[in-house]
């Protein structure tokens, strides 16, 4: 039987559900902050922008098919054989997993969610400090514009959001405790598996172990109990231990102190010190200088905690070092940024009564709009991932005609291209053709990119890049039209078949199969 007073009882909690709505949407700095966090998602949503999501594709696929993980060098034939660390098996195989299921795009959509659960975890960081919400949209504003040129589908996601979200655990576990500290060895067991960048967690958590221990040996700032501290020790402790239960073993440790200097040796972009010449690395810059001045600002008010100071530092010198480590230097900056400028905004704002909403229709619909705003750019931005991803898009990025007329081959060829294309060449033809160096480059040593490089410019003293390539035994080549191109076409045994993109293929021996093809 229903009573009078039952309809009143059931709408209750959607009415209180719409009154919370309305409030939320009429304070215009909810409305604002919200709508940059939304619109922060777009700024991970990129299918193409990483060539290395091919080999990635590529070799999860092999694991899955033999059900193992691979331990050497099978797609460059440079390096062929050689014993290669799989510490990216775990992320592979869920890379080609998901792929299979909803092809490059729906892989796309998931790592631009987990860039997006990061910028939650800088969020709530953010506010343990009592950063505002203006503070907060502008932080997450300015580091999703600075990590942007990193982010996309790559496995180093995964670290940056690991490390967000283990800096947000140790946060909430040293202000109020809790259990939730235990679930970091099982996180970073899954990561060790996933990507090496997993010894930057352990890092600052250590890092975060001897701030807080020195505060309590010199009675500066905000003290921990010591419980608390002998706790989060010892679950980086079996953190640490956690890393080493991967193929690499221990030797994951010595990879990751290996990779940044040996990387920056062969002259990949990402490995170098950020240019700020290039506007595309100016957000970083006015990071890393607004950071500094917040720090000071902060210290000098002596608001400025000693660990989040020394886990700050540490990110921005790591951005300093590599242009890949923009985004971990966003995960760790961001929520210090936002705390020192809210504490800025209160020092210079007039004191004034607080600043009471009113919820108005008109307001209401504003921050609707606002809101609404965000949530369409980011449609938007799906829709061209989308169309990125489809294979006209991939088509228009990559040698895609060129690998068909390759693929016609009845010998396997070993083709020289352009370092950011070989994974895809490798990815559509494996293993009818390897590729002389490509992105999983660690098996492949500093001598042979010095070449690389050679034959990329065509270089003409000795060793001159066809003496290279004849030493290299490569048997195609598909480049861009420059010297290179130009001195393969006017030397006997090289046959110019296509040219895709702007990119002329060449090719030497029987040619028979070749015979009709275009682009």
């Amino acid at each position: 039987m229903t009573t009078a007073g039952a309809p009143a009882v059931a709408t209750r909690p959607r009415l209180t559900v719409l009154r919370r709505a309305a409030e939320f949407l009429a304070d215009p700095r909810r409305a604002l902050c919200a709508a940059v966090i939304l619109l922060s998602a777009a700024a991970g949503l990129d299918a193409l922008g990483d060539p290395d999501v091919w080999w990635h594709l590529l070799l999860g696929q092999w694991s899955i098919a033999h059900l193992q993980v691979p331990a050497t060098e099978m797609l460059s034939y440079t390096a062929n054989g050689l014993p290669s660390v799989p510490h990216e098996w775990l992320s592979e195989v869920m890379f080609a997993a998901v792929a299979s299921v909803g092809g490059l795009f729906l892989l796309a959509l998931l790592m631009g969610g987990v860039w997006w659960s990061g910028v939650i975890a800088i969020v709530l960081r953010s506010r343990l400090r009592g950063a505002g919400l203006v503070a907060i949209a502008a932080g997450v504003a300015l580091a999703a514009k600075a990590a942007e040129p990193v982010l996309g589908t790559r496995t180093q996601i995964l670290t940056f959001a690991l490390v967000c979200w283990t800096m947000w655990i140790a946060d909430t576990y040293l202000r109020g405790g809790g259990r939730r500290l235990w679930l970091l060895p099982p996180m970073v067991l899954l990561m060790a598996n996933m990507h090496g960048g997993v010894v930057v967690a352990i890092a600052f958590l250590a890092l975060a172990v001897v701030a807080e221990a020195a505060k309590r040996l010199v009675h500066a700032g905000t003290l921990v109990e010591w419980r608390r501290i002998r706790a989060l020790a010892l679950v980086t402790g079996l953190c640490a231990l956690a890393v080493c239960i991967n193929p690499a073993g221990p030797g994951l440790y010595q990879l990751a102190l290996l990779t940044a200097t040996v990387e920056a040796h062969k002259g990949i972009i990402e490995w170098q010190p950020p240019n700020f010449g290039d506007p595309g690395m100016w957000a970083l810059l006015l990071l890393l200088l607004s950071s500094a001045a917040l720090a000071a600002f902060a210290a000098a008010r002596r608001r400025l905690d000693p660990r989040d100071a020394a886990v700050a530092a540490v990110g921005c010198v790591m951005a300093l070092l590599a242009v890949r480590n923009a985004s971990l230097c966003v995960a760790v900056v961001t929520p210090v940024w936002a705390a020192a400028a809210t504490d800025l905004g209160r020092a210079i704002r007039t004191r004034s009564a607080p600043r009471r909403v009113l919820v108005t229709t008109a307001a209401v619909v504003m921050g609707g709009v606002i809101v609404a705003l965000a949530g369409g750019a980011v449609a938007y931005t799906v829709t061209r991932v989308h169309a990125a991803a489809s294979p006209p898009g991939v088509a228009a990025a990559y040698p895609a005609c060129a690998a068909t007329v390759l693929g016609r081959s009845p010998s396997t060829q070993r083709v020289f291209a352009p370092y950011g294309e070989s994974g895809y060449i490798a990815y559509r033809l494996w293993p009818r053709a390897l590729v002389y160096a490509y992105g999983d480059d660690e098996a492949i040593g500093v001598g042979v990119f010095h070449d690389y490089y050679r034959i990329a410019a065509g270089a003409q003293t000795a060793p001159t890049a066809l003496q290279l390539l004849d030493a290299s035994g490569t048997t195609a080549v598909l480049y861009p039209s420059g010297a290179l191109t130009a001195e393969l076409a006017s030397t006997p045994g090289w046959t110019h078949v296509a040219t895709d993109r702007g990119e002329q293929l060449f090719v030497r021996g029987d040619l028979t199969w070749a015979a009709g093809a275009s682009c």
